[in-house]
């Protein structure tokens, strides 16, 4: 930074003007939110606001941090730590709370549990690291927008606060004998390596993790490191004089670069990698146009500085952090409120304007921005401003001063945060064994009562379906409606490029092993979730012939035909998974043969219709080679159009459902997922192979609904109930071993 001291008449130096106030950033903060709402409500894409809000953060972050820590009378971690959640967690509170009863008051009791598990990760800030969980996480990859999707940056900031604030502390005490500008360098030498490593790394998961790559702290890091960074070295500094008339064009040319991003660049796909320095570039010139000219007094603003000091802006900006929180939620709940189609989707291409149609989702946009901006102007004033503190407290290893502590009013306020935030946290475990108890009544009464619930046989059997009785289960826990090897941890996840054989994936000295567990007969089951699903059928069957059921199962990964990740990911694992079970298949024979999907989808997305990939044909003939029988099933329908996907869980569980109503049998046209006859049929002409074909138990003449037979047919909007599998098992036995079996 530029060294402004001056020399006075007597000789001495006087100290440095303060800085003045940078009401220009203070804009650039409203113009960042300002694209969050925007993109996020009408546009459906990753703006660059959230990056420039991380950069701002650095900005006013390291410095300050770095002062304090190198001063032997400054705030202590403890303290600091204290004004930072003071500053952040009241609104987060204030949001989550709300919405939260929100939502508990429009959303059905299946939503609750996912809603309440993401109101604790917010509050508990790793919202982030649940999210990229989920991406792990087979039960939860294709759920419903989570309503506090957003909090995930909030998240990473603190923690990146945090573990910055411990590191500064720790080396500030270790060079507490230092000169205090050896101290600082090392200090800001520290952040300038931490922040290129964070850089590489990010470049590293942009090509072999995305999903982690968003949401990591470790690669978000150098974001806010930069900010650090611009802070050190640019914040304030002052332009000389012949280049002065650069700030005009710099301003232009920065906020360009700012708004274009979301335009032109996909940051969902893209971001923290190389390409979020396009945005950030745009952040730090407009940064640098607002700096003043070398040999003289602060110069008017101009060009972009003077637009972000108007009014619009520097409201915008003194409300960000509010209007940031509430946004997001209430999109959410109106999107979920006024939505007609099963497979509306929050935050898809085209924003809510997709979702509504044009004029319903103009209406409901402009609504939205409205409600939020009033609820952010009311959190900033009536809960921001009052618990900021508004002076610095004296040095004090207590979160809370002496004096601070006989104030009532702050004893209420602690009290009355940790009751509602122990409220909000014990709200989950409840309402999620709540609901899970009532689903596991629900399935027994639909494996009990046949005649209430014949399943399959109404399409197969033409079976009488009673109209007076509720549509079941209706479980609120998605992992109820999985086949047994989800909590038995017999299928493989995506990081593990070895066949599961034992419980606990290898962990557990109990087998995997299904149907007629101690029969030397076996089959084995393999491929992906498609072919894990009929396994409580399969598990029927074996136990009904004498035969024991081996998964060899592996998340997102089909038998024969590897393909990248569900987000379009390399996957090289489930290439390597694909060789190593096909070893373990063809050095242990089955006796009765391999049960696996014969059949995908057309279009990597599960848009159909059906087809079979050369790859299958390859696969299946490899097994005849080797004299192993191959059972080959129709791949079942997938319930996803061009307008998104129908998760006919959430669309019955929400009301939606009326049976024999296309437009509302949360389900879709038989037609567009299948070809009128079975594509297996031709292809694997001459092999061992016997095809299997449960499509007309699952859907009639024209559509593939979401409940057939008073029973739920999908878990989501690709997968079978577990009930629904099983309740097919007389009918895929039957195709396997004839009527007479």
């Amino acid at each position: 930074m530029r060294n402004t001291t001056q020399r006075t008449d007597r000789g001495t130096t006087a100290p440095p003007p303060p800085r003045a106030y940078r009401r220009d950033v203070d804009g650039l903060r409203g113009l960042a939110i300002a694209l969050v709402v925007i993109f996020h409500v009408f546009v459906g894409r990753v703006s660059s606001g959230v990056d420039v809000f991380l950069l701002i953060g650095g900005v006013f972050f390291f410095g300050p941090q770095i002062r304090n820590a190198l001063n032997p009378a400054g705030q202590t971690l403890v303290q600091s730590v204290s004004r930072l959640m003071r500053r952040l967690y009241p609104a987060l509170l204030t949001v989550v709370t709300v919405t939260l009863l929100a939502a508990l008051a429009v959303y059905s009791p299946a939503r609750w549990p996912r809603a309440a598990a993401d109101a604790a990760a917010s509050l508990l800030y790793y919202q982030n690291l649940h999210l990229a969980r989920q991406g792990e996480d087979y039960a939860a990859v294709g759920q419903d927008v989570s309503l506090y999707q957003h909090i995930w940056s909030m998240a990473v900031q603190l923690q990146i606060y945090l573990g910055s604030l411990i590191v500064i502390t720790v080396l500030a005490l270790l060079m507490r004998r230092l000169p205090r500008t050896v101290s600082a360098v090392t200090l800001y030498g520290v952040l300038v390596t931490a922040t290129i490593a964070s850089f590489i790394y990010a470049i590293h998961l942009n090509g072999t993790d995305q999903g982690l790559n968003y949401y990591s702290p470790f690669s978000r890091f150098w974001e806010i490191g930069l900010g650090g960074l611009v802070g050190m070295v640019m914040i304030n500094s002052q332009i000389p004089a012949r280049l002065s008339a650069l700030r005009w064009p710099a301003g232009v040319v920065g906020l360009a670069l700012i708004i274009g991003t979301g335009l032109f660049l996909d940051g969902a796909a893209q971001f923290p990698g190389p390409w979020t320095l396009v945005p950030l570039t745009g952040a730090a010139l407009v940064i640098l146009a607002g700096n003043p000219p070398a040999g003289g007094g602060p110069a008017p603003a101009v060009g972009v500085t003077a637009l972000l000091g108007t009014a619009p802006f520097q409201t915008l900006g003194r409300m960000a952090y509010s209007l940031y929180l509430w946004h997001w939620p209430l999109l959410v709940l109106a999107t979920f409120q006024f939505a007609t189609r099963a497979d509306a989707d929050v935050g898809g291409p085209g924003g809510i304007l997709a979702t509504l149609g044009f004029n319903r989702g103009i209406l409901a946009g402009v609504a939205v921005i409205i409600a939020s901006l009033v609820l952010a102007t009311l959190t900033e004033r009536y809960v921001e401003t009052p618990l900021r503190q508004a002076r610095r407290p004296e040095r004090s290893w207590l979160p809370m001063t002496v004096a601070e502590m006989r104030r009532p009013t702050e004893i209420m306020v602690a009290i009355g945060t940790v009751a509602v935030t122990a409220g909000v946290l014990a709200f989950g475990p409840y309402v999620t064994e709540r609901e899970r108890q009532r689903g596991h009544d629900e399935f027994d009464v639909v494996v009990t009562n046949v005649d209430n619930y014949p399943g399959p046989a109404a399409l197969l059997d033409d079976a009488p379906v009673p109209d007076d009785v509720p549509v079941l289960p209706a479980s609120a826990d998605i992992r109820d409606f999985f086949a047994e090897t989800g909590a038995d941890g017999c299928a493989a996840l995506f990081e593990e490029i070895e066949p599961v054989l034992f419980q606990d994936r290898n962990e557990s000295d109990v087998p995997c092993a299904y149907g007629d567990r101690e029969s030397e007969r076996t089959m084995y089951l393999a491929g992906s979730s498609h072919a894990e699903h009929f396994l409580p059928a399969l598990d029927i069957i074996g136990r009904e012939r004498g035969i024991r059921i081996i998964p060899m199962l592996k998340m997102g990964c089909g038998f024969g035909l590897p393909l990248p990740r569900a987000d379009g990911q390399p996957y090289p694992e489930c290439e390597v998974w694909n060789d190593n079970a096909l070893a373990h298949i063809l050095e242990n024979p089955p006796t009765d043969g391999v049960f696996l999907i014969a059949t995908r989808p057309e279009n990597l997305d599960g848009r159909g219709p059906d087809h079979v990939p050369g790859e299958y044909v390859d696969l299946v003939g490899t097994l005849t080679g080797a004299g192993i029988h191959t059972w080959g099933m129709r791949d079942t329908p997938w319930l996803r159009t061009e307008d998104g996907n129908v998760d006919s869980r959430l669309c019955v569980a929400d009301g939606r459902y009326r049976a024999g109503d296309p437009d509302r049998d949360c389900g879709i046209a038989r037609e567009g997922s299948l070809l009128p006859v079975n594509p297996a049929i031709g292809p694997y002409e001459g092999l061992d192979i016997t095809l299997l074909d449960v499509t007309e138990g699952i859907c009639d003449g024209e559509r593939c609904p979401g409940v057939v037979g008073n029973v739920l047919v999908y878990r989501d909007s690709s997968h079978l109930t577990n009930v629904y599998a099983a309740k097919l098992a007389p009918e895929i036995m039957r195709q396997m071993y004839g009527n007479g079996a």
